[in-house]
């Protein structure tokens, strides 16, 4: 870029300052509350401009602080989003003030009356922690300290804002030498001891929370409690409470990432952690509607991380996939945005695929149709995308099923590209197929000139015509909205489909 070009870019940014910053003094003078949320919207928009001077980078991060000081929960929430955003850009004129943001966050953590502020503060923590330097090593045992009673409070929203703020904190830790990393993770792990005897849900759940944390930051350190983060999930995860049950079952894939090692070979009531944690999984994601989703997540994390060992589990977790999905095909007439536990089937889906590969193929057959029941969603494609990339046998039955949805989306009627040969192709054969691609135009025509009477031309051998129905019977259903058109529109480039003639659409 040339010296002029930059020199009106600048000129150019500096206008939109000028009119941003004008109507931000407006709204964030007001008293209704969406105009403060859309006045930190503005403030966003300003962070993002890089030819900001150093006096109107100060006027901004004011103007955040003064919205963190708002009663109102949202608006501290996004102020405290933004206040993130400028830390991670390191501007000095917030990371000078970082001792002093502490400060201030401790001071309102001991303020048990005001909600609000306890929450703010555990969002700036969480921010501090991330992206400043070393000015916060003197003052992480206080931050430690200060984060006991959040972890413990009476609601569920600020225990799991401690729980980030803590995990950001023990990153810190982790730069620490080795005399003083030991004290402030022995410190927390007899914190954990405090909540275990105090035998309450908040309790329970806080252990439940640092565990996690302790591991991914505790390194060798956490070696010695395996075993105790090991039996406490299995005796949490039946606890009556469904937040403690959740916070169990997330732990132990934590643990199987942790030492895939000592997982699949610790023994815990005469066998293995791994055959306890997976059959138990896998009745879970048959029979607890509650717990399906968590579970088939906690199941595709541990086969990622013992992939060898998982593969007598695969079998009966792929069936309760298929009978997850089929069950919810048949309970609805008309595909909604894909719920809780279709994404969180979609996502154990391509988990698998990435760690168990072409193992998967044999099981997809009765899998792969009922994935599209749940709709077009960025999770199907998402998941599809992954099966693509891991189990190649797959591509040709995929993208076939794609452009049935997407072209049934876009014009109404399956993917029917034209082909001069379709009509006398159609009549050789005595049926009409739901739809042509190249590769099922090609097939067909090579089978009728064999004397081929088996009729029906499928983009895979694996996959016939009339399991396809099911993918443009749940297609016909969706309701077409502008953001079910846009992803239409979106999977067609994300998707190879050079070998076909998209002209119609």
């Amino acid at each position: 870029m040339s010296d002029a070009e930059a020199s009106g870019k600048s000129g150019e940014e500096n206008l939109v300052y000028i009119e941003l910053n004008a109507r931000l003094m407006r709204l964030s003078s007001a008293q209704n509350v969406q105009d403060r949320l859309a006045g930190t919207a503005i403030l966003s928009a300003l962070v993002d401009i890089d030819t900001l001077e150093t006096k109107q980078k100060f006027r901004i991060v004011k103007q955040i602080g003064a919205l963190l000081k708002s009663s109102d929960m949202e608006v501290c929430a996004e102020a405290a989003a933004l206040y993130g955003k400028v830390i991670a850009k390191h501007w000095p004129e917030a990371t000078n003030s970082a001792e002093k943001d502490v400060g201030m966050c401790l001071e309102w953590l001991s303020n048990e009356r005001n909600d609000v502020r306890r929450m703010t503060a555990l969002l700036l923590l969480k921010a501090l922690c991330t992206d400043t330097s070393t000015s916060l090593y003197s003052y992480i045992s206080k931050i430690l300290t200060s984060l006991s009673s959040p972890l413990r409070d009476r609601r569920l929203d600020m225990r799991l804002a401690a729980a980030k703020a803590l995990g950001a904190c023990l990153k810190l830790v982790q730069k620490q030498d080795q005399a003083p990393r030991l004290s402030l993770l022995n410190y927390v792990f007899e914190d954990l001891q405090r909540d275990q005897q105090m035998g309450t849900t908040e309790g329970y759940h806080a252990m439940l929370l640092r565990y996690p944390e302790l591991v991914k930051s505790g390194g060798m350190f956490m070696q010695a409690h395996f075993g105790h983060a090991s039996e406490l999930a299995l005796k949490l995860k039946d606890h009556p409470d469904p937040v403690v049950r959740k916070a169990a079952i997330e732990l132990l894939p934590v643990l199987a990432q942790y030492s895939p090692h000592d997982f699949t070979k610790y023994a815990v009531g005469g066998e293995s952690l791994l055959t306890r944690t997976c059959n138990f999984l896998i009745t879970q994601a048959r029979t607890s509607e509650r717990d399906r989703a968590t579970a088939f997540l906690a199941l595709a994390d541990i086969a990622k991380c013992c992939s060898t060992e998982f593969r007598p589990y695969l079998e009966p977790t792929m069936r309760a996939i298929r009978d997850t999905l089929a069950h919810r095909a048949k309970s609805r007439s008309v595909p909604a945005q894909t719920d809780e536990t279709a994404a969180a089937v979609l996502k154990t889906i391509s988990t698998l695929a990435t760690a168990m590969g072409p193992a998967l193929t044999r099981y997809m057959r009765d899998i792969l149709d009922l994935m599209f029941t749940t709709g077009l969603s960025q999770e199907l494609c998402g998941s599809l995308k992954v099966l693509v990339c891991e189990v190649g046998q797959l591509r040709q039955a995929i993208h076939d099923r794609l452009l049935d949805m997407v072209s049934i989306i876009l014009a109404g009627v399956p993917f029917r590209p034209m082909q001069p040969c379709l009509d006398s192709l159609e009549s050789r054969m005595g049926s009409v197929s739901l739809h042509y691609t190249s590769s099922t135009v090609a097939s067909g025509l090579s089978s009728a000139s064999l004397g081929d009477k088996s009729g029906g031309l499928s983009g895979s051998s694996v996959f016939s015509s009339e399991q396809t129905s099911l993918v443009v019977a749940a297609a016909s259903n969706i309701p077409v909205t502008t953001e079910v058109i846009v992803l239409a529109l979106r999977t067609l480039s994300e998707f190879d489909f050079s070998n076909e003639n998209l002209s119609e659409f």
